[in-house]
């Protein structure tokens, strides 16, 4: 645990107000030197630090073994860091306070704002501008909502500070055998709303749950709000809207499937494609991580990929990585060879075949065999996620950590039954306008 001059423990709220203050500037310079060396880390080292639990970590460390062999006079070193994005961005920001900066963070799309706007990045321009070509060929190929995204949310100035890497957007995974067998139908877009309490019926009568009802943020919350034309916060990320009608309306429809026992009572450590796998649950929702469930379970050819259930329009949360260069790395150069690497269509290749948790960012490599291949049926609407109605980036603002734990909370207080959902958006609403 990092100590503060006072010599008082550095907790993780306090992790991420340093860096939410820019108190953090400073101490990644490691007194004012770029080059300064961190301790540990031997001249020529390039430290990549990325959010993965030990199934990306087998997926990335194939990468940069791939990688190395093509730049062995790189020495990469890659360290995962398993979590929430809010613990992630505790462990970042509390390596930067001791003085230890990394030289690239793989950072998702919750903390590219709060990360840019803090100082501890270097501006990409001048790399972005010497590697022209491969840039311009890489965001050709690339959907322009991530561009558009990265640079409007990632940067508060006239610079670039991240190249957008893979998305995951939510889509439903679901059981066509236990369908067919209670008899429901399952469109090729997906349930509408109006048909899920008839299809929840249908399925239990058959001993099972229709779908999982949870609180996450991006994987729970943010999909029934984005399926009804609303999120969390407006679209500058400026304001709450979580207590619009639309919002309620979603709310209380999540509610409704767990009241009538057609979904599992949320809060629970239950494995969703495991429920599956034993033929207790129809649904399950994911990004691209549900392939590789998929595949664990051995139901890849039965399970068939829809979007998410919606009221009349098509939405999704969608989420990215994003690379960068922090300012007090001594190995910038170095480190773009690796971002370049990334972002060539070999790399996306590769990752795709691995079996890799994202759907890459290339639409060339999106829609090939490379990732598709051996995918469930109708893995293609992963891709098609992005260009639906209501595709939206996970609200994020500086203090978004804290606005998620928040919309959680109040999501469980609801789904749970413990409060109605116009009363609890709006105490969530109420918490949120001061972290705006």
């Amino acid at each position: 645990m990092t100590v503060t001059p006072g010599g008082r423990g550095l907790t993780r709220r306090g992790a991420l107000g340093l860096l939410g203050s820019g108190a953090l500037l400073p101490l990644a310079g490691c007194g004012g030197a770029p080059g300064a060396a961190s301790e540990g880390v031997s001249a020529g080292t390039v430290e990549f630090t990325y959010l993965g639990d030990i199934n990306q970590r087998e997926k990335f460390e194939a990468l940069f073994a791939e990688f190395n062999a093509e730049h062995p006079q790189i020495d990469l070193q890659a360290s995962a860091k398993s979590g929430t994005w809010a613990q992630f961005a505790y462990a970042v920001a509390t390596q930067i306070a001791g003085g230890r900066p990394p030289d690239i963070v793989q950072i998702a799309t919750e903390g590219q704002q709060l990360f840019a706007s803090k100082g501890v990045l270097e501006p990409l321009d001048r790399f972005m501008d010497e590697d022209r070509d491969l840039v311009e060929e890489y965001y050709a190929d690339i959907h322009d909502n991530l561009r558009i995204w990265t640079q409007r949310y990632g940067s508060l100035d006239e610079h670039t500070y991240y190249v957008p890497g893979g998305y995951n957007p939510i889509v439903q995974f679901c059981n066509a055998e236990l369908l067919e067998r209670a008899g429901v139908d399952l469109p090729d877009e997906g349930w509408r709303w109006d048909d899920l309490m008839e299809a929840g019926r249908k399925v239990k009568a058959q001993g099972a749950y229709l779908m999982t009802v949870q609180n996450g943020y991006w994987h729970d919350v943010l999909p029934w709000l984005t399926n009804n034309g609303t999120s969390s916060l407006n679209e500058d990320w400026t304001e709450a809207i979580i207590n619009s009608p639309e919002a309620i309306e979603a709310a209380e429809m999540a509610r409704a499937l767990v009241a009538a026992g057609y979904a599992p009572e949320p809060g629970g450590s239950y494995d969703a494609p495991t429920l599956m796998q034993r033929g207790e649950l129809a649904a399950f929702h994911d990004g691209a991580f549900g392939i590789v469930n998929a595949d664990r379970i051995g139901m890849t050819d039965r399970i068939k990929v829809v979007f998410f259930p919606n009221n009349g329009v098509h939405g999704s949360p969608v989420g990215w990585d994003a690379w960068d260069i922090t300012r007090a790395s001594q190995h910038q150069d170095e480190a773009w060879t690796f971002i370049s690497y990334l972002m060539s269509r070999e790399a996306g290749e590769f990752f795709a075949e691995t079996g890799g948790t994202i759907v890459p960012a290339r639409r060339s490599v999106a829609a090939s065999e490379a990732f598709l291949g051996g995918a469930p049926e109708g893995s293609i609407r992963l891709v098609e996620a992005l260009e639906v109605e209501y595709a939206t980036p996970v609200p994020s603002p500086e203090r978004g950590p804290e606005i998620q734990s928040i919309v959680e909370e109040g999501w469980l207080q609801i789904i749970a039954g413990y409060a109605d959902a116009r009363t609890q958006l709006t105490r969530t609403y109420d918490k949120i306008g001061p972290l705006l």
